[in-house]
């Protein structure tokens, strides 16, 4: 491992917003890593509790650790500026509330070199606020390798081997080439993980939890407009995708369109059942029945499994038979 640190250098972006309680942990697990030739990027995103402090304090003690203290901009603004700021042969993300195992980026980028791979992604733990990391012996793991169009198939499938998340993989730097996150909006790595996934020659997978995603439930929105917005974004994300797909992937179009059809079928149901006390009005759930529409009655004709074709079928006709019967499968299950 001792020539490859001399040989690569690994960028780790942090964008850090308001998470003091949770920043010393985070940061610390990307310092104690096995791999040490990193470039540790703080980015602060107009934080106005510790976390500039924070920040500091450990730029003063490692000097692999970069610190940017900027005005508030989103978390998409914060990575772009970690990427510009980046010198990294390879460009990994933490989130500032997450840890990851102590050998995440020896084990991924040594995968990656085996095969030569454009990404490797690892397995996510998602954490109760209470848990604690339980380090495991990792002697072996099974190891998957895909094409971009396989991988981009996986992730519209719903599959659970690849996914969109941006923190729980190592990519070559030279194919984010130009690819940026899009500011201001949620759900952003639904356009930029297919955008560099396109980009991929190789994507490996390991089946092994390296990265711990701690679930918040205060970080969730329960107002009309954070509703709102978080769907109106993904829904525009997805679009794009789709736009992106229709040019590069043609043959995953209908896959494509069948993702954005059960997104529509699972936030009405959230809705319905968590949070019809603020859509009075029905103007969010009217919104996802005219995306659902958009591409016509034979598009619920796209699907891989005959439950999806089920579920759109009831929501073509009446979205609330999706409720109804979401309800009763909980009920038995």
């Amino acid at each position: 491992m001792a020539s490859q640190e001399k040989s690569w250098l690994i960028s780790v972006i942090v964008p850090i917003f308001q998470v003091e309680k949770y920043l010393k942990k985070c940061i610390s697990s990307i310092i104690d890593q096995s791999y040490h030739n990193l470039e540790i990027i703080l980015v602060d995103d107009g934080s106005t509790d510790n976390c500039p402090a924070i920040c500091d304090q450990y730029k003063e003690e490692d000097s692999r650790v970069k610190v940017i203290h900027k005005k508030n901009g989103g978390l998409s603004q914060a990575r772009n500026v970690g990427l510009k700021f980046a010198k990294g042969d390879f460009i990994g993300f933490v989130d500032s509330d997450d840890w990851i195992e102590p050998n995440m980026y020896e084990v991924l980028l040594t995968t990656m070199l085996k095969v030569n791979a454009d990404i490797a992604v690892c397995s996510c733990q998602f954490e109760p606020k209470s848990s604690r990391t339980i380090f495991k012996d990792i002697k072996s793991y099974e190891i998957q390798q895909y094409s971009s169009e396989d991988a981009l198939r996986y992730i519209l499938s719903g599959k659970n081997v690849i996914n969109f998340y941006v923190w729980n993989k190592l990519y070559k730097r030279k194919i984010l080439t130009d690819i940026t996150f899009s500011e201001g909006k949620i759900y952003e790595d639904s356009l930029w993980t297919p955008l560099v996934i396109g980009n991929a020659k190789i994507i490996v997978c390991i089946d092994y939890p390296l990265y711990h995603y701690l679930y918040r439930s205060e970080s969730l929105s329960h107002n009309v407009q954070q509703i709102h917005k978080r769907i109106h974004d993904k829904i525009e994300m997805c679009e794009q995708t789709l736009d992106f797909i229709h040019i590069k992937f043609p043959y995953l179009e209908r896959i494509a369109i069948s993702y954005i059809q059960l997104f529509c079928c699972i936030n009405y149901v959230e809705i319905c059942i968590k949070y019809s006390h603020v859509d009075e009005n029905k103007e969010i759930r009217q919104e996802l029945i005219q995306h659902f529409r958009q591409f016509g009655f034979k598009s619920i004709c796209f699907f891989d499994k005959m439950k999806f074709f089920i579920i759109k079928l009831l929501f073509w006709f009446n979205p609330r038979l999706v409720v109804k019967a979401y309800k009763v499968y909980k009920t038995i299950c």
